[in-house]
């Protein structure tokens, strides 16, 4: 594969969730068969094998993924399988399992050669429209940007969301740093965003340092190739060389938002403020998988120029580490102490105490107990709910946990993800009795809980 070719897979979809592809995999289930024979089970693994061998991103754990998988295979692992979609989520699990590369995914693809070559043959109408939704959808999100404020004692805020294509995106972006331009601290909030396209990450970081600075280099194996990521030259707007700068992460906080956050604590220009993040560094595309089935294969290693690594499997430790319910109001409290130490007005620096003492307020606020939100945690058929930090998550199988914000009693939604609801049906004692849900898949379900 020739590197300019390969680039541009890569750079519609490094550093992500990559939704789009899982979902174009997902929805080509029902073209493929409604039973898998072992003869095609064993034609899969063979074909996966090979791939992760040759063009996994890391050499060594390729060969132990690969030697995982045809170990499970030839104890039987695989044998009771007839559903492709329970073999499908079955493969994820051991590609996560064995290699602690959240980005592998496993899927269908069309089975039917008539369905592959009518997907091949769309008129440019179709293709248009199909173009113009997905434009529309990532408009509706703002490009990324949910919200920008400033807030007390001239703190800049931006909860972003994900990384858009910057030909798409780069308008908002401008739009956004020019509404915070005049902040004397900034809060750049990650904790829901979940990574997105490679060379925003260049444009957003261009406004907080003096000149072009490394970002780092995305190093493809099985290619020999390597992609060189910095911040632009030039970009109309002020610069925040100096602005103290704040970012927040979680749990959810994944791919390319992490690497925003890695080379920035790497370069001593922010401070990082909230959980460890989920820990997934690798990049690269969608391969078809014969007989009738796709992974994505994380192809790329990111590494930083300074450690000479990445945060693959570790994720990135915060400077302050707190719950993701109290990073925000932590960030808020750290720059106005920083904010006051740097002021010399006598009546800046009593505006900045009273401020101080009010935060203080709320963070002993966020701390108080919600051991009543017990009660919601437990399995429900393939998903966990559980109690951290104040906050309820939701675990799928081969995702990250979604943080949960409460909309009543017993209605809970996904902060990063607000298709994702979750509505609890109490008893007269006040446990669960069922629990109703909308997942990430656009799935929705009634499950009872589990005895613990």
């Amino acid at each position: 594969m020739k590197p300019f070719r390969f680039r541009r897979v890569v750079l519609a979809a490094m550093l992500s969730v990559l939704i789009p592809a899982l979902t174009a995999m997902h929805g080509a289930e029902s073209e493929s068969p409604r039973r898998i024979e072992q003869k095609q089970i064993r034609q899969a693994l063979s074909a996966l094998v090979k791939l992760v061998r040759s063009r996994y991103a890391i050499a060594d754990m390729a060969e132990k993924t690969a030697r995982f998988l045809e170990k499970n295979l030839a104890a039987g692992r695989y044998a009771n399988f007839r559903d492709p979609a329970e073999f499908a989520a079955a493969v994820t699990s051991d590609l996560q399992l064995a290699s602690g590369d959240r980005h592998f995914r496993f899927g269908f693809s069309p089975a039917d050669r008539k369905a592959r070559e009518a997907s091949l043959q769309k008129t440019e109408e179709q293709l248009k429209r199909e173009r113009e939704a997905w434009l529309d959808a990532i408009r509706m999100t703002n490009y990324g940007f949910q919200e920008a404020a400033i807030l007390p004692g001239n703190i800049g805020y931006i909860d972003f969301r994900r990384f858009q294509p910057p030909e798409l995106a780069g308008d908002t972006l401008l739009a956004t740093m020019a509404f915070i331009a005049n902040c004397d601290a900034l809060i750049i909030d990650l904790r829901n965003c979940s990574g997105g396209h490679a060379s925003m990450n260049g444009y957003f970081a261009t406004f907080f340092f003096a000149e072009a600075t490394k970002l780092y280099d995305m190093e493809f194996r099985g290619d020999n190739f390597t992609e060189r990521y910095r911040t632009l030259d030039y970009l109309p707007g002020k610069k925040l060389v100096d602005t103290p700068l704040y970012v927040l992460t979680s749990a959810y906080t994944f791919s390319g938002a992490e690497a925003f956050a890695y080379r920035f604590q790497s370069l001593k220009r922010a401070t990082i403020v909230g959980e460890v993040t989920a820990g997934g560094a690798n990049a690269g595309g969608v391969l078809d998988v014969s007989p009738f089935f796709r992974v994505y294969m994380p192809m790329g290693r990111p590494v930083d120029p300074k450690t000479k690594t990445n945060w693959e499997g570790t994720g990135v430790l915060p400077d302050i580490q707190t719950t993701a319910l109290e990073a925000l109001t932590a960030a808020r409290f750290e720059a106005l102490q920083t904010l006051r130490k740097s002021s010399s007005d006598p009546d800046a620096q009593a505006g900045l105490d009273r401020l101080i003492t009010l935060v203080q307020l709320e963070r002993e606020g966020l701390k108080k107990d919600r051991s009543d939100l017990l009660r919601f945690a437990g399995s429900y058929g393939p998903y966990a709910v559980y109690l951290v930090g104040g906050q309820l998550r939701l675990q799928a199988p081969n995702r990250r946990p979604l943080l949960l914000r409460q909309l009543s009693e017993s209605i809970f939604y996904s902060e990063a993800q607000l298709h994702v609801r979750l509505e609890f049906f109490l008893k007269s004692d006040g446990s669960v009795e069922k629990l109703l849900i909308d997942d990430e898949e656009g799935k929705n379900g009634e499950f009872v809980p589990q005895p613990k």
